[in-house]
C-alpha cells in the first residue's frame, strides 16, 4: 500500500465509525464464533433463480437450502442496482448515500471528470508495467468502514480477503484494511491485484497463475451439463433478442483460428461459466496457503462469482444458457464446501449467499408474456431530451448548454448558464423536470433537494434514490425510467440498474454452525448482512448502521 493512501485509507478508516461503536456482542457469542465466514455474491442473481430452480440444484445451492437460513424476501434498498453500490452495500452494512459507491463510475465534483468507482492511479496493478496498469485499484473511494475493517480492528490477527471476475466485487466486499483483494485479468488470463495490498506476490498465486488452470477450459467449449429435459424449466434455446441475433443457441465453441486466439479466449471465458470454476479453484488455494479458518481468530473470504453477470446481460435471465450456468455453479460451489469440509471442518465455518442486483428479463420476452415491456434506444432518447433542452434555451434566451454532463442515473445541471437570467437553480430545476417528465419512457424525475430534505410524501422509490444519493458523486436531477421498460443502446441482451422488484429481488442465505434452518418470509434488506454477519462471528458494529443484525431471528435455540 502507497504512503499516500495508507494515510488517507486512515483518516477515512478512523473517522467513519470507531467513535461509534456501541453494539457489543457478548462473550458466549465469541467463544462459540466461527473460525470462517464465507460470503458468496452471485452478481445478476435474482431470488428466483434459488427458487425456481431448486427442484435441479443437487450441490452447493441445495446444500445451502437444505441446511440454511432463507429469505425469501431480501431486497437492495437502493435505486442504482450496479456492482459497485451491491457489494459495498453488503459489506458495509450502510447505503450508497454514505459509503460512497454510487455506482460502478460516477462524475467526481472535486475531480470534475467522470471516475471508475476503484480506480486509482496511485496503486498500479502488480506485475505489469506502470504505464499498463490500467490506472490502478483499490477502495480508495470507498467512504465507510465494513465487516472486514470492524474484525481487523478488533482482532489484528484475523485475515480479510476478497476474490471476483470483477475488480470492483473483490475490492468493496474486502473494505479498506484487507490482507488482499485479487480479481481476474481478461488479458492473459491471470488472478492480479495491485499494490495497495502489497508489493510482491505470495508464492502461491505465482504458483496458480502458472499453473494455467484457466486454459484447461479452452478445448472443452460450452455445451449443455443436464439432459434436455431439464431445460424445460427455461424459454426455448434459441431467441432473437438474445446474444447477437444470431449465435442464440448451444453449443458455443471457444475460437481457435484468430491470431489472438488466446487473448480473446481469455476475454470470452468472462461470459461462461468457466471463469466462476476458475474462481473457485482459486478460492481453495487461498484458503489452502493462506491458511484461513485454522486457529480461533475468525477470518472472512468474499467471493464475487460474475459469470452469472455477463451470461445475463447476454442471454437473460429466463435462458437456457442462465438455467446452465446455475446447475454448473451449484456444483462449483458444492466441490468448494466439501473442500472446506475436509480443510477445516463443516461445523467451523458459516456462508452466506447473496447478490449484488437483479436483472430484468429481455423485453422481448415480458411483451410476449403480455407485459407492457418495450426496448427503448438510448440514443433516441438522448436525441429527444436534446430537443427539450435545446427548446428551453431558446425560451431563456440563454446559449450555454442547460445540461453539463451525465451521470450514473441522472444529469448535471449547468445553473451558471442561467445565472444572470435572475433565474435561482430550484427554478431552473422545475422547468427542466416539467419538461423531462413528459418524455416516455422517463417516468420520473428527483431533484437533489427531493433527496436531501427526508420528505416523506410517499412518492414512489423516492427512499430509494435518495439512498442512492450521494451529493458529490450523483447528479442534480436523477430519472426514473419505467417499469419494464429497458434503455439500451443494444437491440439485444438486458440489463439491470432500476429500483424495481427485477433488479433489486435477490437471494440471501446464511448456512452453518448455529444457524437454525427454516424459511423466514418478513422483508429484510442487504445492509442486514454485514451487522448480522458482526453478530456471528462475535465482533462489535458502528451504531449508525442502515442494517440491522437478523442474528436473532435466525440463530438456533
Amino acid at each position: 500500500m502507497t504512503r499516500l493512501n495508507l494515510a488517507l485509507s486512515l483518516m477515512i478508516f478512523l473517522s467513519v465509525s470507531w467513535l461509534s461503536y456501541g453494539c457489543k456482542t457478548t462473550p458466549s457469542e465469541k467463544s462459540a464464533r466461527p473460525k470462517l465466514a464465507v460470503v458468496v455474491v452471485v452478481d445478476q442473481m435474482r431470488a428466483d433463480h434459488l427458487t425456481r430452480f431448486e427442484g435441479v440444484y443437487e450441490h452447493g445451492f441445495a446444500r445451502l437450502l437444505n441446511q440454511g437460513a432463507t429469505f425469501t424476501t431480501a431486497y437492495h434498498d437502493h435505486a442504482y442496482t450496479v456492482t459497485g453500490a451491491g457489494h459495498a452495500s453488503i459489506s458495509a452494512g450502510v447505503h450508497p448515500s454514505r459509503h460512497g459507491i454510487v455506482g460502478n463510475h460516477w462524475y467526481d465534483r472535486a475531480e470534475s471528470k467522470e471516475v471508475y468507482c476503484a480506480e486509482d492511479t496511485t496503486c498500479p496493478l502488480l506485475g505489469y508495467p506502470e504505464e499498463e496498469a490500467d490506472n490502478g485499484r483499490s477502495p480508495v473511494r470507498m467512504l465507510a468502514s465494513s465487516l472486514g475493517d470492524w474484525l481487523k480492528e478488533q482482532s489484528p490477527e484475523s485475515k480479510v480477503f476478497g476474490i471476483g471476475r470483477k475488480d470492483r466485487a473483490a475490492i468493496f466486499s474486502a473494505g479498506l484494511k484487507a490482507d488482499g483483494a485479487y480479481w481476474y485479468n481478461d488479458g492473459d488470463g491471470n488472478m492480479i491485484t495491485s499494490k495497495y495490498y502489497m508489493t510482491s506476490y505470495p508464492a502461491w498465486v505465482k504458483k496458480f497463475n502458472e499453473s494455467r488452470v484457466v486454459d484447461t477450459y479452452f478445448q472443452e467449449g460450452w455445451h449443455k451439463l443436464k439432459t434436455e429435459q431439464t431445460y424445460f424449466l427455461a424459454r426455448e434455446d434459441s431467441f432473437s433478442a438474445e446474444n447477437d441475433g444470431k449465435n442464440t443457441a448451444f453449443p458455443y465453441e471457444f475460437t481457435t483460428k484468430s491470431p489472438k486466439a488466446a487473448e480473446q479466449y481469455y476475454g470470452d471465458l468472462q461470459s461462461t461459466p468457466f471463469s466462476d470454476a476458475l474462481l473457485m479453484e482459486f478460492a481453495k488455494a487461498l484458503v489452502e496457503n493462506e491458511n484461513l479458518g485454522r486457529d480461533d481468530a475468525p477470518d472472512i473470504l468474499f467471493i464475487g462469482c460474475s459469470a452469472a453477470d455477463a451470461i445475463g446481460h447476454t442471454f437473460g435471465p429466463l435462458s437456457q444458457e442462465s438455467l446452465d450456468h446455475f446447475l454448473r455453479l451449484d456444483a462449483y460451489l458444492g466441490q468448494f464446501f466439501t473442500f472446506l469440509d475436509g480443510k477445516i471442518g463443516n461445523d467451523n465455518y458459516i456462508t452466506v449467499l447473496s447478490s449484488d442486483h437483479g436483472v430484468m428479463p429481455l423485453p422481448e420476452e415480458l411483451a410476449r408474456r403480455g407485459f407492457d415491456a418495450k426496448r427503448v434506444s438510448k440514443g433516441e432518447l438522448v436525441v429527444r431530451v436534446g430537443k427539450v433542452l435545446l427548446d428551453l434555451s431558446q425560451e431563456l434566451g440563454v446559449s450555454e448548454r442547460l445540461i453539463s454532463g451525465i451521470t450514473g442515473f441522472g444529469v448535471i445541471v449547468n445553473y451558471s448558464a442561467v445565472a444572470d437570467k435572475g433565474i435561482r437553480p430550484q427554478e431552473l430545476d422545475a422547468r427542466l423536470i416539467s419538461r423531462l417528465k413528459d418524455l416516455h419512457p422517463i417516468e420520473d424525475v428527483f431533484s437533489r433537494e427531493d433527496l436531501t430534505e427526508g420528505k416523506t410524501d410517499g412518492r414512489p422509490y423516492r427512499e430509494l434514490y435518495a439512498h442512492s444519493f450521494h451529493p458529490d458523486r450523483c447528479g442534480d436531477l436523477m430519472f426514473r425510467i419505467k417499469e419494464y421498460y429497458l434503455l439500451r443502446s443494444s437491440p439485444y441482451g438486458t440489463t439491470h440498474g432500476s429500483p424495481y422488484p427485477y433488479d433489486t429481488h435477490i437471494p440471501f442465505v446464511v448456512s452453518g454452525p448455529g444457524i437454525a434452518k427454516g424459511q423466514h418470509t418478513q422483508k429484510v434488506r442487504t445492509v442486514d448482512i454485514a451487522p448480522t454477519l458482526a453478530n456471528i462471528l462475535g465482533i462489535d458494529r458502528p451504531v449508525d448502521l442502515d442494517g440491522q443484525s437478523l442474528f436473532e431471528e435466525i440463530k438456533a435455540k
